[in-house]
């Protein structure tokens, strides 16, 4: 009689190879049986440190069962309903068992700690095994939960836990275009509001883009063109490159670039209807209109791109008080508070933010600072990280929801920095917690969200 190789050892053999892929890409070793005596193992998984290479002398036990359909399956679990011979065979050794179920032709699989999932004596009595599909997933993503088990069953070997990347969101904005010129001349003006009266005699409205410095006038404006020649010598006018500026290490001449950055940006703001409220160094958004046939105030919303997806956000809206529904008890107005800060020979915008409170939606309300201090004691990290996400993304060149680029100064991305700062949770976990999940529990322990300085909600 011929001899054959049935279908069903081909399904066997396929499975054991693709734990052994996924064994293998976790950069841990494995170790088949010898099929002529095995009767209920299908191989070792050799636990190796994949930082130094050093083996542990630590092994796991898998038993192998290939599918190609599985008991009672959803698009979210299946089961698996063990022999008792199986299941006492596995429960009665030393070692650790792993039941991996495969689909080869998917290369799909999931596992279970035999052990642990059989320790209540009503599983014991059932043999059955309820798999979710994703918190049981057998693939590279694993490793670390072996090494938990691993640690959990008493190896003598320490391994370094992987590391815990966390990706950090700073409140620093880059500068990434800076004024292509600098004017200066020689000036009579010692007063910004002389010269702005001065030049109010020729325009409406003048740039207010200039600082006075020493009997100087500096400009990011052309001081040859009107109306800035009514105030300055235009015989002394010279054009400045402006990254003697902006890299000059004299304190004198940073401030000075400095002084010019926050007055590009308060210009830059303006058409998003933002303010220079001097009392607090802050950039605020400004009172609406009064909502028809009332004196309260119209809610300002801004919209913007999230980090995830486009949003709103209200940046002006009217409390009202609890006593008396109609009456405004005061407006409050989103704001931030600028620095410019040179770090590492880059410049950076450093966004801080704040509130600004009104009686009327412009006088400044009698407990302004009494309201400021308590909002600052409520909100949490999420909501302070969000107005930031918020700041930056009106700010950013690109997408940009000025109609026309502002061209003295704009920024790019926040900065984000991806530092090693602990080790996953689960790498730490011990035996006892080393839990099958209930038929009603899905295990998150699974997941593994980024975590960033600002959680922005939206």
């Amino acid at each position: 009689m011929a001899k054959r190789l049935t279908q069903a050892q081909l399904l066997g053999q396929q499975g054991v190879n693709l734990i052994e892929n996924y064994v293998l890409a976790m950069g841990f070793a494995w170790h088949p049986t010898n099929q002529a005596l095995e009767v209920g193992i299908d191989g070792h998984i050799e636990i190796r440190d994949v930082q130094t290479g050093r083996m542990s002398g630590s092994f796991l036990y898998v038993q192998s069962k290939a599918r190609s359909a599985l008991e009672r399956e959803t698009d979210a679990s299946f089961e698996f309903t063990c022999t008792r011979d199986d299941l006492e065979y596995w429960l009665s050794g030393t070692a650790p068992v792993l039941l991996i179920v495969s689909k080869p032709p998917e290369k799909q699989a999931w596992w279970v700690s035999v052990k642990d999932y059989f320790r209540p004596a009503e599983r014991r009595e059932s043999r059955r095994i309820r798999f979710d599909k994703q918190s049981m997933k057998f693939d590279q993503s694993a490793a670390s939960d072996l090494v938990a088990l691993s640690y959990a069953t008493g190896s003598g070997t320490y391994f370094r836990p992987p590391p815990k990347y966390e990706t950090l969101i700073a409140n620093l904005l880059p500068v990434t275009r800076f004024p292509m010129k600098l004017y200066r001349a020689s000036t009579a003006f010692r007063d910004r509001e002389d010269v702005r009266n001065e030049l109010k005699k020729l325009v409406e409205w003048p740039e207010t883009e200039f600082i006075l410095t020493g009997g100087l006038i500096v400009s990011v404006h052309d001081l040859r063109n009107d109306p800035w020649s009514s105030v300055c010598d235009v015989s002394t006018i010279e054009t400045l490159v402006t990254e003697e500026w902006r890299d000059s290490e004299d304190r004198e001449t940073r401030n000075d670039f400095t002084q010019m950055l926050n007055l590009c940006l308060a210009r830059r703001v303006a058409p998003m209807g933002m303010h220079y409220l001097m009392d607090a160094e802050a950039l605020y958004f400004k009172a609406s209109k009064p909502v028809e046939g009332t004196d309260v105030l119209l809610t300002r919303t801004k919209s913007y791109k999230s980090r995830k997806v486009k949003t709103t956000r209200e940046v002006f809206r009217a409390y009202f008080s609890k006593i008396d529904p109609s009456h405004v008890t005061y407006y409050r107005h989103v704001a931030f508070e600028r620095h410019f800060r040179r770090i590492g020979g880059k410049w950076f915008l450093q966004i801080t933010p704040t509130y600004h409170y009104t009686s009327d939606g412009h006088t400044p309300h009698p407990f302004r600072e009494e309201y400021l201090s308590k909002i600052k004691t409520i909100e949490g990290n999420n909501a302070v990280g969000g107005l930031v996400v918020m700041f930056a993304a009106l700010l950013q060149d690109e997408p940009s929801l000025f109609q026309e680029k502002y061209q003295h100064l704009g920024f790019g991305m926040l900065e984000r920095f991806q530092i090693p700062v602990g080790i996953e949770d689960k790498s730490w976990l011990k035996r006892d917690e080393l839990q099958s999940p209930a038929d009603d529990e899905t295990d998150e322990s699974k997941s593994s969200p980024q975590m960033e300085l600002f959680d922005d909600e939206s």
